[in-house]
């Protein structure tokens, strides 16, 4: 079995987007960090399988640029933030804001695939 991705990890099925909107639809709600440690998790195993057949491992993205996706998909209203909050690992950092999929989010696909494309069609 060979796993074949045009362009990294962004044509791959486990895209930051795809895989987020997922862990909504089996969660609920979520914080970021949540979404971005399950995420890391994933890419972990996903590379454990490409190296077994050969294929160069996925790149993690780091936190700070998942953020900056993640926002997106607010800007885009895939996701609203709900009320809940909890304090952060660190008293210095700020509490951990959830949120959940919208109505468009739940029925919207190509958004999630390429948000930056869906806002801004002349970078395509």
């Amino acid at each position: 079995m060979q796993i074949t991705i045009p362009w990294g990890r962004g044509a791959s099925e486990y895209r930051p987007g795809i895989f987020t909107k997922r862990y909504f639809e089996k969660h609920g709600e979520a914080c970021a960090a949540d979404i971005y440690y399950a995420l890391s998790q994933e890419i972990e195993r996903l590379n454990e399988e490409r190296i077994e057949i050969g294929e160069k491992p996925f790149g993690r993205p780091n936190y700070s640029s998942f953020s900056r996706y993640f926002h997106w998909f607010l800007i885009l209203k895939l996701i609203e933030r709900t009320d809940k909050r909890e304090r952060a690992i660190y008293d210095f950092l700020q509490k951990r804001v959830f949120y959940k999929l919208t109505a468009e989010g739940k029925t919207e696909v190509t958004a999630w695939e390429d948000p930056i494309s869906v806002r801004h069609p002349e970078f395509r």
